[in-house]
């Protein structure tokens, strides 16, 4: 069996909304790289989860006909502050039984079941112990989204969290960071280490200040980044070296005076990066849609996966419909089985019963053929007779009128040459067969000479025709 690959997107587009702006990036395959068209920006009267997605979907979808956007395949940044996370340090067991374990981690550390949560998980470890951080988001939020995303005429092809995309965030296997990423409503705290994410944590940033503006509430944001560094497992904590401060720039540098003696103290150096030449969500969004073109594989994937219609038919029935409906089924099995079995022992017998009388019939058809081949010649009607006799009934006795051609074309039509001593003669003989109620439509069709006068008749019989 021949099977088809599955096709890659040549384009696809990155969306993210934080706080009420939507930023979208979107990215196309240009030969043997990948490049960014067009990248937007606006914002959003509605939020994610209002109650009416439709008109959320309306107008993301207005956004993007403004910006000329027409791609519809689409990779979504989730909000951070929808992930929960849960970590866990793993024994070395078998891989059925770590997810047994991992299944145990998630219903006592999660507030609601594991079944109603969409979980990835990504796996670390450091120089002692291998960890695995288990990160969750409601099914209920990526049904809402995805309901706003078909109102917006796009189809998701991953979920994934906006941070993770930031050049550096995710290092790779032996190097650990902190990074902060800082915007003008809230905060969002990733930790890496050992290849994988240790934590996910979001935060209040901003204070309202007299005059209405949001100023960053640098002691609570200090207080809650040691907070978050303290409860990391020792091993690891020992790894994380670096604190990267991204996003405002005005925040950025705000809090980098603040938290100067805090990251000596606890051995960390700290990056707040250069003066960034555009908003940390465009760059997100941006690196979001490239790498969904280049990588085959994405560790962090929230997009529940689409169930098979036969998983569909099956969800709508419990264990006692479904046995109902098997039965059902096995009974309209037995009874077609039945109506074929018949069929076939019917089509058997009278299979049987033609080839008993199979050469009778070919007799019979053979005695038919002859009936219908030799029939003319054994007419008893004698119709062109009787026609011959009902002329020749008009003509008069004296023979001043005479015929010297009688044809008959076809079942009805008679044509009649011959000569007549004078006109008047001919008119009597034509008036006769008027007369004659088998005769219909008399036509003369030729009158030579007068004396004798040759003419040409013909008329329609509709009288007898012998069949």
């Amino acid at each position: 069996m021949k099977w088809v690959a599955k096709k890659r997107l040549q384009s696809v587009i990155a969306i993210s909304v934080v706080h009420g702006q939507l930023r979208v990036a979107h990215a196309a395959r240009a030969k043997n790289a990948v490049a960014v068209l067009h990248a937007a920006g606006a914002t959003l009267t509605l939020d994610l989860q209002h109650p009416e997605p439709e008109l959320v979907g309306q107008e993301i979808k207005n956004h993007l006909d403004t910006c000329g956007i027409r791609e519809r395949h689409c990779v979504v940044a989730l909000p951070a502050d929808w992930v929960m996370t849960q970590h866990t340090r793993v024994p070395e067991l078998s891989p059925e039984d770590t997810a047994s374990l991992l299944l145990i981690e998630a219903e006592k550390g999660f507030p609601c079941n594991p079944d109603e949560l969409q979980i990835a998980r990504s796996a670390h470890r450091s120089g002692e112990a291998p960890y695995v951080t288990q990160l969750a988001v409601r099914h209920e939020q990526l049904n809402r989204l995805g309901e706003v995303l078909k109102a917006a005429g796009l189809k998701a092809v991953s979920y994934t969290i906006g941070i993770t995309a930031l050049p550096g965030a995710l290092p790779t296997t032996g190097a650990s960071r902190m990074t902060l990423l800082l915007e003008p409503k809230g905060a969002t705290l990733l930790v890496a280490a050992g290849g994988g994410i240790v934590t996910l944590r979001t935060l209040e940033a901003t204070i309202d200040s007299e005059v209405g503006e949001n100023v960053i509430n640098g002691p609570a944001l200090a207080r809650e980044l040691r907070i978050s560094f303290e409860q990391l497992p020792a091993d690891l904590r020992a790894e994380v070296r670096e604190l990267a401060l991204r996003g405002e720039p005005s925040m950025v540098a705000q809090l980098a005076g603040i938290l100067g003696a805090w990251t000596r103290d606890a051995g960390l150096s700290l990056d707040h990066g250069a003066a960034a030449p555009r908003p940390a969500a465009e760059e997100i969004v941006e690196q979001l849609a490239q790498r969904h073109l280049l990588e085959a594989k994405r560790d962090l994937e929230f997009l529940p996966p689409r169930p098979s219609r036969w998983a569909l038919l099956l969800a709508r029935y419990n264990s006692r419909r479904l046995a109902s409906a098997g039965f059902a089924a096995a009974a309209v099995v037995l009874v077609t089985l039945g109506a074929f079995g018949w069929q076939e022992f019917r089509r058997w017998s009278l299979r049987s019963e033609w080839e008993a009388m199979a050469a009778d019939v070919t007799e019979l058809e053979g005695i038919q053929g002859s009936i219908r081949e030799f029939r003319p010649w054994y007419d008893e009607s004698y119709r062109n007779l009787t026609i011959m006799k009902r002329v020749v009934e008009c003509f008069p006795d004296n023979g001043s009128v005479s015929a010297k051609s009688f044809e008959i074309h076809g079942p009805a039509n008679v044509s009649v040459t011959g000569t007549a001593r004078d006109n008047a003669s001919l008119l009597r003989t034509l008036d006769q067969l008027r007369q004659a109620k088998e005769v219909q439509g008399l036509k003369i069709e030729q009158i030579r000479g007068k004396t004798p006068a040759q003419f040409t008749f013909t008329f329609r019989w509709v009288g007898n025709t012998g069949k």
